[in-house]
């Protein structure tokens, strides 16, 4: 009788322990089911599967621009990455819609050996619309919209230290000696309230709306694609900052930028030559302008959003690579994870 009893409860044992085998084997592939479709939300960016293979900057001219491509052009090589530019005929910023489908075929259709970086001054352009199957991932910088415009009129007349030699477009013009202040006096050219009309139609796009000078319609469209098309739009004035989040959030094309920055005295930056400030009186013709309103409004915009996805990223002081700083920014270590996953299998 109480080898029986003894008997009976080995059995019972041994089938609970095979229950708990079989419990754990279930949660074991269910957890594996999870991880095989569902990627790590700590993997890093420049580890992920999902390579970005394109980054599209249409340049909006004179807001250190040139400083930034210059970082990935001395990188390329170390970060194998390519880096292109396009170049419209006369200065352009709008291509026609034979060369916007030609420009877009051709990137869409390049073997992608090693990722590429694509830019230019060229209003935006939406890879979709011509049937493309890439997804670029687009940046790009902007500046307060009187100091931009200061800066180009100055840089038509006088060049810059980058390339000294270039002659530009009215340096031989009788009026090149005239200051900003005086060309908006005189009623001159590159300084009236209609040559601020640069910013907004750069993110618009190639419409025929995005071009009409203090468009609202035109406004809407550009600060619907900073949210919903540009991974990160900058600021000129915070231009550390910017490089910064780059090397963060797209490591492939600009790890070791700010190293290079910390050591580089400067030779990154483009700087106009013989540019002056201006007085209030000017600033006042522009600020009643429809014009400024608008692209001043934009400004404020992208400003407000860049320094939001800053601060969600970085907590500390502002950000300068040219001067040693007794206070340390830090990364913000925000993680998420994945919850009651449904289906247990996947077809």
């Amino acid at each position: 009788m109480r080898s029986r009893l003894v008997k009976n409860l080995t059995l019972a044992s041994l089938s609970f322990l095979g229950l708990l085998v079989v419990i754990r084997t279930l949660l074991w592939s269910r957890a594996s089911l999870s991880h095989s479709f569902l990627e790590s939300p700590t993997q890093s960016i420049s580890g992920s599967k999902h390579n970005i293979n394109l980054v599209v900057y249409n340049r909006v001219p004179k807001t250190a621009g040139t400083s930034l491509v210059h970082l990935i052009y001395r990188l390329c090589k170390r970060n194998n990455v390519g880096i292109t530019m396009v170049n419209i005929s006369w200065n352009g910023v709008y291509l026609n819609r034979f060369n916007q489908l030609q420009l877009v075929h051709n990137i869409s259709n390049r073997h992608y050996t090693r990722p590429l970086l694509l830019h230019g001054h060229f209003a935006f352009l939406d890879f979709a619309q011509f049937g493309s199957t890439l997804q670029p991932v687009y940046l790009n910088m902007i500046r307060d919209p009187l100091e931009r415009l200061v800066s180009h009129y100055y840089f038509l007349r006088f060049g810059d230290d980058f390339r000294p030699n270039v002659i530009r477009k009215r340096m031989n013009h009788s009026g090149r000696q005239q200051t900003f202040d005086d060309c908006v006096l005189n009623g001159g050219l590159d300084c009236q309230p209609k040559d601020l009309w640069v910013q907004v139609p750069f993110f618009c796009g190639h419409a025929a709306y995005c071009r009409i000078p203090g468009n609202p319609e035109a406004l809407e469209t550009a600060k619907r694609r900073v949210t919903e098309d540009y991974l990160l739009v900058g600021l000129t004035e915070e231009f550390d900052e910017f490089v910064t989040l780059l090397e963060k959030l797209l490591p492939r094309f600009f790890q070791g930028s700010t190293d290079l920055l910390q050591g580089s005295d400067g030779w990154h930056l483009r700087r106009t030559k013989h540019k002056l400030p201006i007085n209030a009186s000017t600033r006042a013709v522009f600020r009643d302008s429809r014009v400024w309103q608008i692209e001043q409004a934009f400004y404020e915009f992208v400003r407000a959003e860049f320094w939001t996805i800053r601060n969600a990223l970085i907590h500390g002081p502002r950000i300068d690579l040219h001067q040693i700083s007794t206070q340390v920014n830090q990364w913000i270590e925000q993680k998420f994870f994945f919850q009651r996953t449904r289906p247990d299998t996947v077809d």
